[in-house]
Order: structure tokens, then sequence, then C-alpha cells
């Protein structure tokens, strides 16, 4: 199979350790606007194709079956479109686009093709999220009724998120917390059966560079689900834990350390269920994490396991062995709710808001004072 990779930044790296695995076999070019650096990845990972700075030249000269998308997001739609327009699949990082429009017109256009167009949300290939849904999915505790994520980043010594203040993440329409807000929102969105209305609130505590807005609270409704996340950013303590609240039991899944606990069984909790679920969860925290030793040790537990299965699924998608495990409806409802968060965010700032929001207070304070 010939396979082009397009941006050679540190996620590309990854992606290449997960093709040595599952297609050993490949022969891959390379791409990247600075081709002085793209010649230097494509010798350092051994490919067998040519190091391009344009992907036209690529796409003619390699003819790939499939393109790994992996730019800035602002270069993402070009990219996506030539590659799709030239035959090929195309496996997209996130963030997927700039905008909801551009998503849709890549997604119609990979049908109108027949060509496999996958979002790379890769917490939804993490094993412990999809030990939980596979849990939800069995309809052995009743129907979702509410979850929640909080997903709280940690950079080595507080550094700023992504390593440096000029990293393409902080000019992007959401600001750096669109990097990083498709893993909390995926997580969410794809449980619940679809998102009807939504809220959001978001803070700047002025630790990112150009101020940007660090902390956003989204909350998300159906006519009976209800489902939210926390993301924080510059932390101080990475903590990424989900909470599904279901009819007959609670499932919880610990991200950073991947482990699940379940409580089982409906109505009040009595004595002995209190105690016996406090030792099930105990158990299960336990040896989840010694039984995760065993599997790091033995190559089971891979490093950034969640991108190697959404990429290995991607190509079983491709030979026709699978399904995407990204559901086209999940990326459009988290596309065009996030798309709209920014666009407000934008255009009305946090210090325009405090500002309104100082002058209701002293105008609610002023007319209590004329009533007494």
């Amino acid at each position: 199979m010939k396979i082009g990779l397009i941006g050679c930044g540190i996620i590309a790296q990854t992606h290449v350790g997960i093709l040595k695995k599952i297609q050993p076999h490949a022969h891959i070019s390379v791409c990247d606007l600075n081709l002085d650096f793209a010649r230097q990845f494509a010798g350092k990972i051994g490919a067998q194709g040519g190091a391009y700075s344009s992907i036209d030249n690529l796409l003619e000269n390699e003819k790939p079956d499939t393109i790994h998308i992996m730019t800035p997001v602002m270069a993402h739609f070009e990219a996506a479109k030539k590659a799709l327009e030239a035959g090929c699949h195309v496996y997209l990082e996130k963030p997927l686009t700039e905008s909801p429009a551009e998503y849709n017109q890549l997604q119609a256009l990979a049908k109108e093709k027949n060509r496999v167009l996958a979002a790379g949300y890769s917490t939804l290939g993490m094993p412990v999220v999809m030990q939980a849904k596979a849990l939800i999915d069995s309809g052995e505790f009743g129907r979702l009724i509410a979850v929640h994520c909080d997903f709280m980043c940690a950079w080595g010594g507080n550094s700023v998120p992504d390593g440096r203040a000029d990293h393409w993440a902080y000019a992007s329409k959401g600001g750096v917390l669109q990097n990083m807000v498709d893993h909390p929102a995926s997580l969410v969105v794809d449980v619940m059966e679809r998102v009807d209305n939504y809220q959001y609130h978001y803070g700047q505590r002025n630790i990112l560079p150009y101020d940007c807005p660090d902390l956003l609270h989204i909350s998300m409704q159906n006519e009976d689900q209800i489902g939210s996340f926390t993301l924080s950013l510059g932390h101080g303590n990475g903590h990424r834990v989900a909470n599904y609240y279901l009819e007959k039991g609670t499932i919880t899944i610990d991200m950073t350390r991947q482990v699940i606990s379940v409580i089982r069984g409906s109505g009040p909790p009595g004595m002995v269920k209190k105690i016996s679920s406090s030792l099930s969860t105990g158990w299960s925290i336990a040896f989840g994490s010694v039984f995760n030793i065993v599997k790091v040790i033995t190559g089971k537990l891979r490093k950034a396991h969640g991108i190697f299965t959404l990429v290995e699924n991607f190509y079983h998608t491709v030979e026709g062995k699978d399904r995407l495990l990204v559901k086209e409806q999940v990326v459009s409802q988290m596309t065009e709710m996030l798309d709209n968060i920014w666009e407000d965010v934008n255009s009305h700032p946090l210090d325009d808001v405090k500002h309104v929001n100082a002058k209701r207070q002293s105008a609610e304070i002023a007319a209590k004072e004329t009533a007494e």
C-alpha cells in the first residue's frame, strides 16, 4: 500500500510508529511546507517514497492509496479535498476543519468518490473508553441518563500548552482550547443519542499566551439525557476522568491511568451494597493498575493507544473489514456546536461579558435599594 503523510511534526512520528506495526511493507512518502524538514523526516523514518513541499506533487508522483493529514487545522480542508479528489482515502487529525461547512463538503466528496474519511478523535480509541462504550451498548445497565467528563490538562514544568507560545493552535478560531476540546467533547457526544441544545461557560485566568481562555464547560441535553464536560488547560494537575450514569449502574473511567470501575445495581444503596461497591471499586483500580503494568511490559498497552486504535480501524475500514469507530453523526454535531461556541466567544470577549454582568449586578443592587 502507498501512504502519504502530510505534515511532518510530532504527531507524524506517532503515526509512523503505528504504521510500521500495522502496515510494515507500506511505501511511505512525506510532505511538509519546509522541504528540508520533509527530507530530514523521510530519512529519519526510512521512507521509501519521496519528500515534497507540495501535496499536488506528492499526489501526482506517488499516487498514494491513503493520506494522513497532520498539518495545522488551517490547511486541513484544502489538503483533504485534493487527496479525496485524487482518489485517496483520508485520515484527518483533529481539529478536523475550520468550519462545519468545510467538513460537510469533505464528507460529501468522500461519499461521491466512495472513499473513507476518518476523523482522528483519538479519545474514542482509548481501551477504557471503548470498554465503557461496550458496557453501555450491551444494555446490561439500562439506558444512559447522564455523562460527565473532567479533562484537566497539565504540561511538564507547568509550561504552556503545546509547548510554545508561537504554536499554530493559538491562532485558530477557538484558540488553544480548540486543539484539545475534541477529546472530552467526542467522549460525551458519542454516548448520547443526540444533542438537542447546549450551554457553555468559559474562563480566562490569564495564564496562557495572548490571554487565551483556558477553562471551558459545556453542557448538552436531549429529551431525557444530559451530558457535560469541563476542559482546563495549564491546570497543573493532569486528571482525565469520565462518569457514565445509567439506570442500573455507574461506570467510571480514568483515562490518565487507563482503569475502569463499575458499580452495579438499582435502588438506594444499603449498608451491604455500600461496602461491596467500595470494595469492588478499590479492587478495580488496584487490579487494573497492576494489570496495566503487565500490559505495558508485554507491549499490549501501547503509547498513544487511542491513535493506534483509530489508525488501525481506518485501514481495516479501507480494506472492507470494519466500519469507522468515529461516527459521522458525532462529528457533525460536534463541529456545528463547537463552531457556534467559538463564534460566540469571539463576538463576546470575556472582558465584555464581565462588564455586562457588572453593570447588571449594579442595576439590580440599585433597584433593590430603591425598593427598600
